[in-house]
């Protein structure tokens, strides 16, 4: 019987507590393991993920100027990322930058699961 094969999500953002919750949630979600987590984009690129969640924090251009250098190297995993709230004006920012989704830290669960599906359907 074939193994499933397991797609690493690793996680960056400043709050402890967000990291916490949704590295609960990822290690609980079929189909995908937790690569790890940390505070920033570069850490948890170190940890070979297939997925990348970065939260674009209290600056959003610098996280936005990450994903666009990230999104232009080669094998870059898929980048979600991550603001307080998802409104058009963050999407289209994010989706200009090269970010694969982008989902509000407001419906996390339910914004993860709906980008995963169409990243990996």
């Amino acid at each position: 019987m074939p193994t499933e094969t397991l797609r690493r999500i690793a996680i960056a953002d400043a709050s402890p507590a967000f990291l916490s919750a949704a590295a609960t949630f990822i290690s609980h979600l079929p189909g995908y393991t937790l690569a790890g987590t940390s505070k920033t984009a570069a850490q948890a690129l170190a940890l070979g993920p297939d997925v990348l969640l970065l939260d674009l924090g209290s600056q959003p251009a610098r996280g936005l100027e990450i994903v666009k250098q990230l999104k232009g190297k080669p094998g870059a995993p898929a980048v979600v990322a991550m603001t307080l709230f998802h409104t058009p004006q963050a999407a289209a920012a994010a989706s200009r930058a090269g970010a694969d989704a982008l989902v509000g830290k407001e419906s996390f669960v339910a914004g993860l699961r709906d980008a995963l599906a169409r990243l990996f359907p």
